[in-house]
């Protein structure tokens, strides 16, 4: 068995395609906006978007939430939380804990992605 991708069960399959492309800077390597598939390029991995109502069709879902939590690794966390402006919910803010500095966006779907800077491990 091996991983294939994070895909992300989205209602808003273009506003969530020009999130990942416009605001994080995702590069497209499959599909476009106007389809119910897209995936993207993230570091050595792929996160994709599919419409919830195709996944609905072939497996019944359950209602969207917080289940899951997308993490991007960056170099400059504030940077990024400065970039993105309004669209971060949360941070940034040191968690030495953890070993990083985070900050949190949500999609125009509403999934959470965090955005994760390398700092020392607090032990």
């Amino acid at each position: 068995m091996r991983f294939s991708q994070v895909r992300l069960l989205v209602d808003d399959v273009p506003g969530c395609f020009r999130f990942l492309r416009d605001d994080l800077g995702l590069p497209c390597t499959f599909g476009d906006e106007s389809e119910p598939y897209a995936s993207f390029a993230a570091g050595n991995g792929t996160i994709a978007i599919f419409s919830r109502a195709e996944q609905d069709a072939v497996v019944g879902l359950r209602s969207p939430g917080d289940g899951a939590l997308v993490v991007l690794e960056v170099d400059d966390v504030d940077a990024q939380a400065e970039r993105l402006g309004a669209l971060v919910v949360g941070g940034p803010a040191s968690k030495p804990r953890w070993g990083g500095r985070v900050a949190y966006v949500r999609d125009p779907d509403g999934n959470l992605f965090e955005l994760f800077q390398a700092i020392p491990l607090e032990e």
